[in-house]
């Protein structure tokens, strides 16, 4: 029944309808990882053409992109020649949903990609901030010692240094002042 269906459709009506189905197929499979939490979202086709979102690393032209074209394209173009229109006023039709499909997947992806946090710690935010001498921190700044402090609303344990000439003992609140690295406080004793 449906070879005959497809043996009865011009060149055509099946090249949209493949496309169509095709394209629709690879979509329910993209969602339905999506939804498993096994999709690859950064899975971009490699292409000169590089209308990116800023420092967000997007394409214009990833898997899901094309997909949303194809999938647009495909089935625009079925309605068309289905409804009697040329074969040129179809193209054109099926090319501009395709395109408005694609950047419209290309603005929501850029739209969720921004909504992003990035897990990393930021010590910088733990300037100001009071903590408590975990682990003794030696004079002079020679060695760390260990400070319990809030970073970015999580309780952390960091490498701690102190200008001082005396050691700050367990038990003891310091201020942080600033950063020594990427993952190292200069601390002075809260009095």
């Amino acid at each position: 029944m449906i070879n005959e269906w497809w043996e009865n459709l011009d060149f055509a009506l099946q090249l949209f309808y493949g496309i169509g189905i095709v394209s629709t197929l690879i979509l329910l499979v993209q969602t339905f990882l999506m939804l498993l939490g096994l999709d690859h979202s950064d899975m971009d086709l490699d292409t000169d053409f590089d209308l990116d979102a800023g420092d967000s690393g997007m394409h214009i032209l990833s898997v899901r992109t094309v997909i949303a074209f194809a999938t647009g394209f495909g089935w625009t173009g079925v309605i068309c020649l289905k409804a009697g229109l040329a074969m040129w006023l179809s193209l054109l039709i099926a090319v501009v949903v395709g395109s408005v499909l694609m950047f419209s997947i290309f603005a929501l992806m850029r739209f969720f990609y921004s909504m992003r946090q990035d897990g990393s710690v930021n010590y910088h935010n733990a300037i100001g901030e009071v903590g408590t001498v975990y682990l003794p921190i030696p004079p002079g700044g020679q060695k760390p010692g260990r400070i319990e402090v809030m970073v970015q609303g999580r309780l952390a344990v960091v490498e701690a240094f102190c200008k001082g000439d005396e050691k700050l003992e367990n038990q003891s609140k310091v201020k942080v002042v600033d950063t020594i690295g990427e993952r190292g406080l200069l601390v002075e004793p809260l009095d």
